[in-house]
């Protein structure tokens, strides 16, 4: 359950935004630290429960982020998932680019994860990895040069895309000098009567526990944490990450 999305700013330069919703009585996440990965450093946040990250950037300038997937049935996932999510980007943070990203996914053994959409991001480009948990992989390279969504929701992924989309489409028509306002506006987001479908989501099992921003240019990755729904006051953490020069 979450919603992500990339705005392409000045050449070379993208912020990615990241609403993170989960259970009520699931641990707090962890802000973000700066740790190794092979030849890589890396920022991202903690999940306390996994270990692992929902998002995260590299020093090659290589942005993840995992979402889960709820099919319109919401059937049950078939076998007991033997790997937690939150142990997907960390396999990931020590590739240099996009590319060897997805080439390192194609040594994953997708059926020991529940279902979920990878979203890989750098240097321009965008690709989407799916695993719904029935059918095969679908791997899909997308253009980088517009703003772009991607949400997920425990109710059904089907009930939530489209009203959140229409609103992301309403709120990017202007030009891309508008656009950094209303990614903002488009993460604080709640309608009252359908806090349930909004992207700053409340329900009674779930809500909206943090919202991440990272900006990533030519020489740094700048992660901005709020341990909170974006509309309310929480703790800021804030980690600049140093980009390699060269990386590809």
């Amino acid at each position: 359950m979450c919603t992500l999305t990339i705005v392409p700013r000045a050449p070379g330069t993208v912020r990615i935004a990241f609403n993170r919703d989960e259970s009520r009585v699931r641990g707090a996440g962890l802000p973000p630290r700066v740790e190794r990965f092979g030849a890589r450093a890396a920022v991202l946040p903690i999940d306390p429960v996994s270990g692992g990250t929902w998002l995260a950037a590299n020093d090659a300038g290589l942005i993840l982020a995992v979402l889960n997937v709820t099919p319109p049935d919401r059937t049950p996932f078939q076998t007991k998932p033997v790997r937690s999510r939150g142990g997907i980007i960390p396999a990931l943070l020590a590739c240099d680019s996009v590319s060897a990203a997805l080439l390192a996914c194609e040594q994953f053994e997708y059926r020991d994860f529940a279902p979920f959409r990878l979203v890989l991001v750098g240097h321009g480009l965008v690709a989407d990895v799916r695993w719904d948990g029935r059918e095969s992989m679908v791997m899909s390279r997308l253009a980088g040069r517009a703003p772009q969504m991607f949400t997920s929701s425990g109710l059904g992924d089907h009930l939530v895309e489209g009203a959140r989309r229409e609103l992301f489409d309403e709120l990017f028509a202007g030009s891309p000098e508008s656009w950094d306002s209303a990614q903002c506006a488009f993460h604080r987001h709640r309608w009252p009567g359908r806090e349930h479908l909004s992207v700053n989501m409340s329900r009674e099992t779930a809500r909206t526990v943090s919202y991440t921003a990272i900006d990533c240019g030519a020489t740094e990755a700048v992660i901005a944490y709020h341990a909170g729904a974006p509309d309310q006051p929480a703790e800021d953490t804030t980690v600049s990450l140093p980009l390699t020069p060269g990386a590809t």
